[in-house]
């Protein structure tokens, strides 16, 4: 049967009920007030002098994409089960483009004042297209293309010791921390247990692999990837085969879940360099000499870098155990379970029960299974879209945009050969932008439209229809929805 999740007056959790007879009694008598509808859960107006309380533990099975939870009592029956769906993926998608972002404005910020320098020829740098310049950890001067006027500040960066140091690590170990206290706030947990492997990738390649092995891997002998590539292409383009290296290309985009690896990078002269994002052609012809792959272990990394960080803070807010994964697959076929997150937590949690009894029971997650989704809380930008510069003649589009951008599939301006006639009859439509409103809505809001409730997934014409999660059809209008709660991050589903 479903578990109604019961507060006490000043908040605090107590043991979750299913008579439901009782809680209607409750809240039709004002002794307890509905605090949410999914899950279920009430706040009781009147104090208890001495509310049972059992033994909660929390069994987390920890994982990038999904996380498993699932709270059993004393006797492993199931008070709450949930499958975690965390959006940790587009963090390193996200840190791409503000990067992207922040390099091409520092790079129009040093081309303006090198232009103004030259104007104004007040140095004698400004008329060379490099100089050299000693940077801060280099024995060696660096060639410098174009005019820095400030100084190097990219070694300023300190990390405190044991800090993760990746966005992706800090965002997949603050989700877990949030989960914990998102389910402290359900249930008097009184202990977590979470299941910890240490992934050995090396092994996972080649299990026959020996101790001395570890320290001759690909890289051996190299400063970085981009070094084996210049030896093993002997310095030439991969394409022509004539001109030397200047742009190390990623077969499989960064942007695409592409690896930073020997096998993913490629090393191309300018000219073939921009053939490759502007001509299919070019592109297949690379790919038919070295096939790309996408990054392989980059879930089972995050989860070893955060493995140590997480029992240190679970320790700090809860009796903090741990489990193996061989255990949880033996618990799992005791019981003759079917693999799944919230299966594995429960098992992991049932972990800390040395002697199963005759009063445990297969368990039952009918009533108990929630789902929770991850939203993105903040959205600082404040262009949301922005359309092509279009060309059409004679009411025919004919180029996208004066020059090819990134990967762009049809002609550029400067792809075509065109008339003078021809060009006078050309008819331009410039980009226009799309604006972010400053204090929209954002994904993961609650609402309510006709009595019947939702999650929000998007908005449309300027914030006057809003979508549904799972709903890509209905346009619901904002004047006839209310809101019930805003964005909160980790949003139950069902």
């Amino acid at each position: 049967m479903a578990n109604i999740y019961v507060l006490s007056k000043d908040g605090q959790p107590l043991m979750p009920v299913h008579t439901f007879g009782r809680v209607r009694r409750l809240l039709k008598s004002g002794k307890a007030r509905i605090v949410a509808h999914i899950p279920f859960t009430i706040q009781l107006t009147y104090d208890i002098k001495e509310p049972v309380i059992d033994d909660c533990l929390l069994g987390i099975d920890p994982g990038r994409t999904n996380i498993g939870l699932c709270v059993i009592d004393s006797k492993a029956n199931v008070l709450f089960a949930s499958d975690v769906e965390t959006r940790n993926k587009a963090i390193a998608k996200l840190m791409l483009k503000r990067k992207t972002a922040r390099q091409a404005s520092r790079r129009g910020e040093r081309l303006r004042r090198q232009r103004r320098a030259i104007t104004a020829d007040k140095t004698g740098m400004a008329k060379h297209t490099e100089f050299w310049r000693m940077l801060p950890g280099c024995k060696e001067p660096v060639c410098c293309k174009i005019i820095r006027n400030t100084e190097a500040r990219f070694n300023n960066r300190k990390r405190k010791k044991g800090e993760l140091t990746t966005a992706t690590a800090k965002h997949l170990l603050q989700a877990h921390l949030n989960l914990i206290k998102k389910t402290q706030k359900l249930l008097p947990l009184s202990g977590i247990v979470i299941e910890i492997n240490k992934f050995d990738f090396a092994r996972m390649e080649n299990p026959q692999i020996r101790n001395w092995e570890y320290q001759k891997g690909r890289l051996f002998g190299f400063r970085d990837v981009y070094d084996a590539v210049h030896h093993r292409q002997e310095g030439k383009c991969l394409l022509c085969g004539k001109a030397d290296i200047e742009h190390y290309h990623h077969l499989t985009p960064r942007h695409q879940d592409g690896s930073n690896t020997l096998d993913n990078i490629a090393g191309l002269c300018n000219g073939c360099h921009s053939k490759v994002h502007t001509d299919q052609k070019t592109k297949e012809e690379l790919l038919s000499k070295h096939e790309g792959i996408k990054k392989k272990y980059h879930a089972l990394s995050v989860i070893n870098q955060i493995m140590p960080e997480l029992l240190g803070k679970c320790a700090e807010i809860l009796p903090t155990y741990v489990t193996t994964g061989e255990e949880t697959m033996l618990t799992r076929g005791c019981f003759a379970l079917e693999k799944d997150h919230y299966v594995d937590a429960w098992c992991i949690a049932a972990s800390r029960i040395t002697e199963f009894s005759e009063d445990y029971d297969i368990p039952d997650f009918k009533g108990s299974i929630h789902n929770i989704r991850q939203f993105r809380r903040h959205d600082r930008a404040i262009i949301k879209s922005q359309t092509e510069r279009t060309y059409k003649l004679d009411g025919k589009i004919v180029a996208k945009n004066r020059k090819p951008r990134f990967e762009q599939q049809g002609p550029a301006l400067s792809d075509l050969t065109l008339t003078k006639q021809e060009i006078s009859r050309l008819k331009v439509t410039k980009s226009t932008r799309r604006y972010n409103i400053k204090d929209r809505l954002m994904p993961g809001a609650a609402f309510l439209h006709n009595g019947s409730y939702h999650i929000m997934s998007g908005q449309l014409t300027n914030g006057q229809y809003l979508r549904a999660l799972g709903d890509g059809k209905t346009n619901y209008p904002t004047r006839k929805c209310k809101i019930l709660k805003h964005n909160t991050g980790l949003v139950f589903i069902a």
